[in-house]
């Protein structure tokens, strides 16, 4: 959960609840499907009536009224989805799918980078995991809405789960939320005593948080700068394609290290070695490049 320092939009919950109960009703709902089925097509009255199936003239007018403004827009040429429709649809169909079971395990080609044993991916309540089966190191732990896998085979599992987990940080570390849309605060938590977050984590991590409806996503620093240009071209001169899926197998063999060279400011120098170089990031508390430096490796 964040901290004190994360606040809400004025009434979130209000809004939600106001939100949730103009599409507390089929027929909604249904209005909402039929006019994304027409994108480009705006569709009148008579139209949309038809597409949904009431015949009641006047029971419909209710309903399309109820949805106009916020969900679906009025104009000449007559009805069209809003965007906050679009997400309506996108959730739908993003939870529409379901297995009927659980995935697993599936064997991942990569050896762990830690032990070099077995590693293993499940999907488990609408949950990826990535664990490493000898020394039980984890390296993706996610929730993953079961149409993100329809028409895909089991065993396309670990790459589907590395391709929409990346999707989502990429999406956070251009600041936008992937629940809600709203803002993401990035910071870096190096301890117990950060005020930010009520999770103690282990190691340093990059933690991106919503300020409006406190989603959070959690990763490790080398992820953070997973498309920072002199992490991308440090790599790939040593002959590894970051755009590439399967981060844990082919670019982590190393973790970035971090060490804290400054209190205040906070400044951290993360470290990325391969094979007999070494990249340093010097970054700030809300995780900012200040300076990029490569050097032989100690």
């Amino acid at each position: 959960m964040p901290g004190s320092d994360f606040t809400l939009a004025a009434d979130p919950d209000g809004d939600a609840e106001d939100a949730f109960s103009l599409l507390a009703d089929e027929t909604r709902l249904a209005i909402v499907r039929a006019l994304a089925a027409s994108p480009r097509e705006p569709l009148s009255f008579s139209e949309l009536r038809d597409r949904v199936g009431v015949a009641d003239s006047g029971r419909f007018n209710y309903h399309l009224g109820k949805l106009t403004g916020r969900f679906v827009k009025k104009s000449e040429e007559g009805y069209e989805i809003r965007l906050a429709g679009w997400a309506v649809v996108g959730a739908i169909l993003a939870g529409a799918y379901t297995r009927g079971d659980d995935i697993g395990a599936i064997p991942v080609d990569h050896r762990c980078s830690t032990c070099d044993g077995r590693v293993e991916a499940t999907y488990v309540d609408e949950r990826v995991t990535v664990r490493c089966t000898d020394c039980d190191r984890t390296f993706l732990d996610a929730g993953i809405p079961p149409g993100v896998l329809e028409g895909y085979d089991d065993a396309d599992l670990p790459e589907v789960a590395d391709r929409y987990v990346g999707s989502l940080l990429a999406q956070a570390r251009r600041g936008f939320c992937m629940s809600c849309q709203g803002r993401m605060e990035p910071h870096l938590s190096v301890g117990a005593d950060d005020p930010r977050t009520d999770d103690v984590f282990e190691e340093p991590q990059a933690v991106y948080g919503c300020a409006r409806c406190r989603e959070k996503i959690v990763t490790g620093m080398g992820m953070a700068y997973l498309d920072h240009p002199a992490v991308v071209s440090f790599y790939y001169d040593h002959g590894v394609d970051l755009s590439q899926p399967f981060l844990w197998g082919t670019a982590w063999h190393d973790k970035p290290t971090l060490s804290v060279v400054a209190d205040d400011p906070l400044r951290a120098a993360i470290d990325f070695e391969v094979e007999d170089e070494t990249l340093t990031l010097t970054i700030d508390e809300g995780l900012e490049v200040h300076g990029v430096e490569r050097s032989p490796a100690p």
